[in-house]
């Protein structure tokens, strides 16, 4: 195997050479899958920036000082206003390399995974009773 060999990346279609394509696959190529750190959700890393411009501006209730709080803004707010962080588990043992790589995730909270999934829910609901009525509207207007 020739390791100057080129080949195509299936995520993104570019060439990249044999012996850096795990690397391009994993961290440079724009179409890999990451999550958004606010809301846990996958998509390609060339979204990740508008999603978060949007999805960080999102608000959840600080049940300690009564007001809302930007996601963005969280762990901030409880560092300088609570002086705590919110990060929870295994995400504070975090070895020197990995605190030089940058600040750690925060660990999704139940209320935003309830959320996601009680929206996700209603929207469904929404279109199955979009389709209907549009089914039967469709259904009124046919000629016997």
């Amino acid at each position: 195997m020739n390791l100057c060999e080129q080949v195509a990346c299936s995520l993104c279609s570019e060439i990249v050479e044999r012996e850096i394509f795990a690397t391009h696959k994993g961290e440079n190529c724009p179409q890999r899958i990451v999550t958004c750190e606010y809301c846990e959700f996958p998509l390609p890393a060339v979204d990740l920036f508008k999603h978060q411009e949007v999805c960080g501006n999102r608000t959840e209730y600080c049940h300690q000082c009564s007001r809302y709080i930007r996601l963005r803004e969280r762990n901030n707010h409880e560092i300088r206003c609570h002086g705590s962080d919110s990060t929870t588990g295994p995400s504070r043992d975090t070895s020197a390399s990995e605190r030089e790589q940058g600040a750690p995730r925060r660990q999704p909270h139940d209320l935003s995974r309830r959320r996601l999934l009680f929206t996700i829910a209603i929207t469904g609901i929404a279109v199955l009773l979009g389709s209907l009525f549009l089914q039967q509207k469709a259904d009124d207007h046919q000629v016997p």
